[in-house]
């Protein structure tokens, strides 16, 4: 996601308002916005930035041309088109973009069409005041024509979703959304703090999550820090249950479609001598654990991504048992946030984990233990994948029980959730907090300096 595609689609909604009321447009709303963006992800080709919309499109040179340079959006973007950039009515404005819009206050959707809120308008008129009008109404007139010639593709440049110019009245709108202290606001400043810190300190992107666990301050009072520990450990729990859930889906396949008490035999068969413990029960090998969480977890990964499971069983279950005596040894800050965020209610999350899926097991020998997890886990995914059917036709189980046989459907691999810290990187690259090197700019020293004087 990038963050100029907020005020961007202010800016849009505002203009369709204006020719709407002018009678000087036929198009739908959606097809409007659907045409600006395909126009976006031309003027964004071969610039080497990531999560433009309709880029995959344009680079596979899906659209068709009205004339030598001159290519034809309305074909490649109108939803009634055959070949399109993207097949979700509204768009990406829709799909993607219109609950952060929403959240913002910035647009509300109501009877098939987007709304401009005060605050939308606000900032359309921010983008008017920061983008040279000549560009502007040569951008609208490509979307009403439905063509953008390579020429034009120049002229529009400034417009480009990386051209967000450094202390215009857009850029100190989007930064207020940013940076706001407010409610939820409060707790993404935080993150852009910890998040900029790390950096300075040579910490990459993709390792802030882990390297916040590991510096974990665990008073509940730095927010964003728990919520980021927190996130850690409910991620560990849900990779180690997807991972079993994938261990059991291969054996069918290795099996061939197996009778149940085939296949569960098998698994705690392997697994079992695979893991060759002595201990009588689950709680005593807890006891005796001493890797960290996440040397575990590291391990975990790296034998699911060679495929090799039963040495990966063993991990999943010692990382089970080793979230359980963190849960335990920080029960109060744990529960104390689930409740304060709301997330008692939401399936699968941390305290409800640790009780389902290791805390009753734990007088179990380890045998019985696999047993029992690979029944509970085949039980879930049959009950919450038909739950989710519903009155689509569409069969989302990954394995069937006929005939007496376990049937695989489909190969499940274990994966991570996306926390859009890769989304706030890019608001920040699109800020001009952090420069092309991914290097600290002057505006991110000034925020690190400036954090927490307000």
């Amino acid at each position: 996601m990038h963050i100029r595609y907020y005020s961007l689609y202010c800016w849009l909604l505002s203009e369709f308002d204006k020719l709407e009321k002018a009678g000087e447009v036929t198009l739908h709303q959606y097809n409007f916005i659907r045409r600006a963006e395909l126009a976006m992800a031309l003027i964004m080709r071969g610039r080497g930035i990531g999560a433009i919309v309709g880029a995959m499109f344009v680079a596979q040179e899906r659209y068709k041309l009205a004339d030598d340079g001159v290519y034809d959006i309305a074909d490649g973007a109108d939803y009634e088109s055959q070949d399109k950039y993207w097949s979700f009515k509204s768009g990406a404005l829709g799909q993607y973009y219109a609950g952060s819009l929403i959240y913002y206050e910035l647009v509300k959707i109501e009877e098939g069409r987007f709304y401009l809120r005060n605050k939308g308008k606000e900032l359309a008129e921010a983008v008017r005041k920061s983008i040279k009008e000549d560009v502007r109404e040569l951008f609208i007139e490509c979307i009403l024509d439905g063509e953008l010639s390579d020429y034009e593709i120049v002229e529009l440049e400034s417009l480009g979703i990386h051209r967000i110019i450094l202390g215009s009245e857009e850029w100190h709108y989007l930064n207020h959304l940013l940076t706001k202290n407010d409610g939820e606001s409060s707790l993404r400043k935080e993150t852009i703090s910890l998040l900029l810190n790390d950096m300075s300190k040579g910490i990459k992107v993709q390792d802030f999550i882990r390297n916040r666990f590991l510096q974990v301050n665990k008073s509940i009072d730095n927010h964003a820090s728990f919520g980021w520990y927190f996130y850690y450990l409910c991620e560990a729990l849900h990779y180690c249950v997807d991972f079993f859930f994938c261990f059991i889906l291969d054996q069918i396949k290795e099996l061939h479609n197996p009778p149940m008490d085939t296949l569960v035999q098998s698994l705690v068969e392997s697994a079992s001598s695979s893991m060759n413990e002595p201990y009588s029960s689950l709680g005593e090998w807890r006891k005796n654990i001493d890797e960290s969480i996440n040397e575990l977890y590291d391990e975990l990964k790296r034998e699911v991504n060679t495929h090799n499971y039963l040495e990966a069983s063993v991990y999943a279950t010692k990382l089970l048992l080793r979230l359980y005596t963190e849960f335990e040894t920080n029960k109060t800050s744990i529960l104390k946030f689930e409740s304060e965020n709301d997330l008692r209610r939401q399936r699968g999350i941390l305290s409800e984990g640790i009780r389902m899926y290791v805390e009753r097991y734990l007088d179990y020998s380890i045998p019985l233990f696999i047993e029992s997890l690979i029944i509970q886990i085949m039980q879930e995914h049959t009950v919450v994948a038909i739950a989710k059917m519903g009155k689509n036709n569409s069969d989302l189980r990954k394995f069937i029980h006929e005939d007496g046989r376990v049937i695989l459907v489909e190969q499940r691999y274990p994966v991570e959730t996306s926390p859009r810290i890769d989304s706030l990187f890019n608001f920040l690259q699109d800020m001009n907090y952090i420069d092309s090197e991914n290097k600290l700019t002057n505006v991110a020293l000034d925020f690190i300096a400036d954090y927490g004087k307000e």
